[in-house]
């Protein structure tokens, strides 16, 4: 057999050859069809893989017969001569056969006196005469099973393989099959013996060359001369591009006819090539026909989509010609940019219009295709797009374009940098109202506009934190826009929730969730339904409708995965109201993931419910793993963007939280000093207004905490019961039951255990059907002791509040306890707090001393004396210490 020489590897081939299994597998598919074609640009191994198999099918026994167009094959005549000079080599059966037959029918009936079917190898067949190729394609047809052919050929099959295909003897091997892989080409340097080179490096080579075969090859030979320290690095550096484009030009482009090139040039700006968009760079209506024509003719292009005709260039083909173009034409590169840009815009794919406008180096028309597609760009979650390709327009080309103004205003009010985003409205509404003065502008572009601007000042308001201007404006905007504008719609719905939540204004909360449903399901509401779900979802749980918030938030965060990926700053609005909810029903390892994915981000996309969840959670997290004070390093960093951006809803419930942990675990000076230096600290008695706000009841909570630490329990309890009122008359159910919690430790302070037990009766029964755990387990021993004292004796009923009680009951009881025997007459266990008291009380200490070391009021302490009274079968402090002595309690 002979073989023809290539570019890459001049002479020696065989030697150059990498066993590829994978190949080799083939092998079976190849000898049992009639063809196999073996289609494929210039140096992706063709040659090299039909040695392969030629060489195996030799092994097996069977004839090879090696056809190289190169050596000079230029008639039928001549391909006729170089089979039967191939048959006397090969020593063949030689039959009498008549002369009068035709040259495809005596080739045949040569073939057919054969003992086993020859293998005929055709390699480079794009080199052939259409009349050789017709006489290839009449001896396949009648030498039928006689032979096996394999035919290669840089563009699509030059002979007819439709009925072949149909009756399943037709073998395809692409570009795909050929490519070289990481294993391929390490095995190929060590054939070549080039000194090995880092992981990283050579996988970045396979990635960058797409398994090119010839690309591989010329990085391999740049590499045999290179120093052993230079071998970690990437192979594809120093001049190999200058190798790379030098063969591109003279074995791919310099063939071609102009009108090819030409094509190829122009279209070589864009990542998918599409008949359409072909025409509108090319400006020639033959898009269609020109990637049919490269594609036949295998020039690096490759059919990725069948039904829309669209394709792709090899990267490192399109990076040659767009490397050249911007070198030697970029007049001509930029115009072809904005002329991809307007097809793009028109089609209605708006990310790849302004990213060839970028590419125009055109600031004028950036600036114009920004703010032509600005909303669009918006409704589709690109902000951060839109931000940075403006970075660089100087101010006075975007004074003058006003929805690119507005959609910059959103980002910002979505990044909370609310200065910035109030200078770009009004510049925005100064640019509109002046046009409108001097006439320039439709009347339905300036109402446009105008609704625009508005829905940015609501919004602005509303990361504010105005509640009370958002539920006015935003309602009166809704009005406005009908059902016109599903994006609109969606966050100013979203908006109008959070602020009646706020506000306690739930009396048509029912209408407004059905209006929310409607919205959700309007055309073009997919991105925006991300913030509304998400917005909702807390607003849901308040109201203890905690299925359909976590409904809302899966849906919600499964769709921001899928549009920007998990972590993003788009997944974080619904991730971290999910995290709370997840916590509050216990499932703290799963808020714990969302949490430590989503809270570097929640600035992104986030309002205050994103930051306050988060970082909530990611405290109370931290505190029931028992690291206090890094819960209360992470609610001081909360504090500090309350503080930077205005948000005194953030920081009233930053501060009740730290003044929570602070006296749960025996700091109460820290937490009075924490409240004082707030700034929110009441001057008079935090009772609620005739106009609440939900901040405002934050900044009570803590008030009352501080207020039972220091015994003053009357004003407390006036305080507690007041808003536990509101929050029962307006619906917010979870409310209601923090501050039954807080009433029944006012009960406890006083002595009125009864009382206590039916606050904590009541929180437990409300609670039930919202699946809530971690309001209780959050606050402490007293309510730990109440639940056990109201429900650990009886049996359990199987009725809602019976088993969120029985759970409870168990997770208080999950702590080291002090197991007593079984006839000394304890009615229950001995809790940590009370075998710490019951210490202190053997070593002498009075109540408030014991209060001072355990950060507890001196009635919290009497309350806990009477539990230990309770275990112990006593009634006095000798004798609490006696029994647990005798007990083996104490020492």
């Amino acid at each position: 057999m002979g073989f023809v020489s290539t570019a890459i590897e001049p002479k020696r081939l065989e030697g150059a050859i990498v066993a590829r299994e994978r190949l080799l597998g083939f092998l079976d598919d190849i000898g049992n069809s009639r063809v196999t074609t073996v289609s494929a640009p210039a140096g992706y191994g063709k040659t090299s893989a039909m040695v392969q198999w030629a060489q195996s099918f030799a092994e097996q026994g069977r004839k090879v017969l090696w056809v190289a167009p190169r050596k000079g094959i230029s008639t039928a005549e001549k391909f006729v001569s170089t089979l039967t000079e191939a048959f006397v080599k090969g020593d063949f059966i030689w039959p009498t056969l008549p002369r009068d037959n035709s040259p495809a029918e005596y080739i045949a009936d040569l073939l057919a006196a054969q003992p086993q079917p020859p293998v005929l190898v055709i390699d480079d067949a794009h080199m052939l005469n259409r009349p050789i190729l017709d006489l290839i394609g009449d001896i396949i047809a009648i030498a039928r099973d006689s032979l096996t052919t394999i035919i290669a050929s840089r563009g699509s099959p030059l002979i007819q393989v439709a009925r072949l295909h149909s009756l399943g003897l037709l073998y395809e091997v692409k570009a795909g099959d050929l490519k070289f892989s990481y294993d391929d080409t390490l095995e190929f340097m060590a054939r070549k013996s080039i000194p090995p080179v880092g992981d990283e490096a050579l996988r970045e080579l396979v990635d960058e060359t797409d398994g090119w075969a010839a690309g591989i090859a010329m990085a391999c030979a740049r590499m045999r001369f290179r120093t052993p320290s230079k071998t970690k690095s990437s192979p594809k550096a120093g001049p190999l591009s200058v190798d790379i484009e030098q063969y591109f030009v003279e074995e791919v482009m310099r063939p071609q006819s102009e009108q090819v090139r030409n094509f190829i040039v122009s279209t070589a700006i864009l990542d998918e090539l599409t008949p359409s968009a072909c025409v509108a760079v090319t400006e020639r209506d033959n898009g269609r026909q020109m990637l049919e024509l490269i594609e036949s003719g295998g020039l690096f292009v490759e059919l990725v989509d069948v039904e829309k005709s669209t394709y792709v260039y090899h990267k490192l083909f399109r990076s040659m010609v767009l490397r050249r173009l911007n070198n030697y034409d970029p007049d001509r590169a930029c115009q072809l940019h904005r002329l991809a840009s307007q097809h793009f815009a028109a089609t209605g794919q708006s990310l790849r219009a302004i990213e060839h406008a970028a590419l125009s180096r055109d600031q004028i028309f950036l600036a114009d295709q920004l703010d032509l597609l600005a909303e669009p760009l918006t409704y589709e979650g690109h902000l951060y797009r839109i931000e940075e390709l403006s970075s660089s327009i100087p101010c006075s080309i975007m004074a003058t374009r006003p929805m690119l103004l507005l959609s910059l205003a959103w980002r910002s009010i979505r990044r909370l940098n609310f200065s910035s985003a109030e200078k770009l409205i009004d510049l925005a509404t100064r640019h509109v109202n002046s046009l409108q003065a001097e006439g320039g502008i439709e009347d339905y572009r300036y109402m446009h506009l105008q609704r625009m601007i508005d829905h940015r000042r609501v919004m602005l308001d509303a990361a504010l934190d105005d509640m009370p201007k958002v539920e006015v404006s935003a309602a009166k905007l809704l009005a406005d826009l009908g059902d016109n504008y599903a994006y609109l719609s969606c966050t100013l719905l979203a908006q109008l929730m959070a602020a009646r939540r706020e506000l306690y204004h739930f009396q048509d909360i029912q209408r407004l969730e059905a209006e929310t449903r409607r919205a959700l399901n309007r055309p073009g509401a997919d991105f925006a339904s991300i913030a509304l779900k998400a917005s909702i979802a807390p607003t849901l749980v308040v109201q203890g409708k905690t299925d359909a918030a976590k409904h809302f938030l899966e849906e919600a965060l499964t769709l921001a995965c899928a549009l920007q990926g998990e972590g993003s700053g788009l997944a974080a609005l619904p991730a971290l109201p999910l995290a709370e909810l997840l916590y509050d029903c216990g499932d703290l390892e799963q808020a714990r993931k969302l949490v430590d994915a989503h809270i570097p981000v929640a600035r992104q996309w986030g309002f205050i419910d994103q930051l306050s969840a988060g970082h909530l959670v990611r405290a109370r997290l931290a505190v029931a793993a028992g690291d206090v004070d890094g819960a209360l390093k992470g609610l001081e960093e909360a504090n500090l963007i309350a503080i930077e951006c205005g948000l005194d809803r953030l920081r009233a419930l930053v501060v009740a939280e730290q003044v929570r942990i602070l006296l749960r675990n025996g700091r109460p000076a820290q937490a009075q000093s924490v409240f004082d230096n707030s700034a929110l600290a009441p001057t008079a008695e935090p009772l609620p207004t005739l106009n609440p706000l939900r901040r405002s009841e934050s900044i009570a909570i803590a008030w009352l905490r501080l207020e039972i630490q220091n015994h003053r329990l009357v004003r407390a309890r006036k305080i507690a019961s007041r808003w536990c009122e509101l929050a029962r008359r307006t619906g917010v159910l979870r409310s209601v039951v923090s501050f039954e919690l807080l009433l029944a430790e006012i009960a406890v302070q006083a002595g009125n255990r009864s009382e206590a037990r039916r606050a904590v009766r009541e929180a437990v029964s409300l609670a039930a059907p919202t699946g809530w755990t971690r309001i209780f387990l959050d606050e402490g021993d007293v309510i730990g002791s109440l639940i056990v004292e109201a429900y650990g004796q009886g049996p359990v009923l199987d009725t809602p509040p019976d088993r969120l009680a029985a759970k409870l009951v168990k997770a208080f009881r999950g702590g080291t306890v002090i197991e007593p025997e079984e006839n000394c007459g304890l009615g229950s266990k001995l809790a940590n707090r009370e075998f710490d008291i019951l210490g202190m009380v053997a070593g002498g200490l009075r109540n408030r001393e014991i209060g001072d070391r355990l950060g507890l009021t001196e009635g919290t302490v009497k309350w806990y004396m009477q539990q230990i009274y309770d275990k112990l079968g006593v009634r006095r402090r000798p004798q609490a210490v006696m029994r647990a002595r005798q007990l083996g309690i104490l020492a």
